[in-house]
C-alpha cells in the first residue's frame, strides 16, 4: 500500500509539473490589439474595389472599379497613396504623382477609432471604415460612401492597406 500510495503522489507531481513546462505548440487564443494600437504608422493602400450602386441616380445600375497593386500605378498614374496616423490622432494621405514622384495632393485631419472601426475627419467630409487587421501586415478598410458623386453613400468600398512602417517619419 505504501508503494502504491508513493507512485500515486511521485505521478501527481510529475502530471503538475508537466503542465507548468513550456509548451512548443503557439497560443492561438491570443486577443488580437486593439485597433488604436495597430493604426499609428505609415500605411500604404496596395489594392481598391468599389461598387457602385446606381449609377447616376439609375436604382438599377451597377459599376464596379477595381485596381490591384499590379495595376495601381499604370490605371491611376499615382503612387500607392500612403497614409501616416500619428499617435497624437492626427493623420495625412499623401499622393504622388507616377514618374517623378511629386506631391499632387495631400489630405489632412484626425482619426479616432471605436472597436474595429477607424473614424477619418478631414475639414469638409468624415470617413468610416471598419477595419479587420491581418496577421500578414495588412489591413481590409470596409465602407459605404458616395465613390460616384451621386449623393447617395451606397457605394461598397473595399480598400487593402499595407503597414509600411510604425514610424511616421518619412
Amino acid at each position: 500500500m505504501r508503494h502504491f500510495l508513493l507512485i500515486l503522489l511521485i505521478s501527481f507531481f510529475a502530471v503538475a509539473c508537466g503542465n507548468d513546462a513550456p509548451s512548443n505548440q503557439q497560443d492561438t487564443t491570443a486577443t488580437p490589439k486593439p485597433l488604436k494600437e495597430v493604426i499609428p504608422g505609415i500605411w500604404e493602400t496596395i489594392s481598391v474595389r468599389v461598387v457602385m450602386n446606381s449609377v447616376g441616380g439609375d436604382e438599377d445600375s451597377t459599376s464596379i472599379f477595381e485596381v490591384s497593386e499590379e495595376q495601381w500605378e499604370k490605371t491611376l498614374g499615382i503612387k500607392p497613396i500612403r497614409t501616416y496616423y500619428e499617435r497624437d490622432n492626427k493623420f495625412r494621405s499623401v499622393y504622388r504623382a507616377y514618374g517623378n514622384d511629386s506631391i499632387v495632393n495631400v489630405t489632412r485631419g484626425i482619426w479616432n477609432t471605436f472597436g474595429d472601426t477607424l473614424m477619418l475627419i478631414e475639414p469638409e467630409v468624415t470617413y468610416i471604415y471598419d477595419v479587420e487587421i491581418r496577421p500578414n501586415g495588412t489591413g481590409v478598410f470596409r465602407s459605404m460612401l458616395d465613390w460616384d458623386g451621386d449623393e447617395m453613400p451606397d457605394d461598397e468600398y473595399i480598400g487593402i492597406q499595407r503597414l509600411v512602417s510604425k514610424s511616421t517619419i518619412d
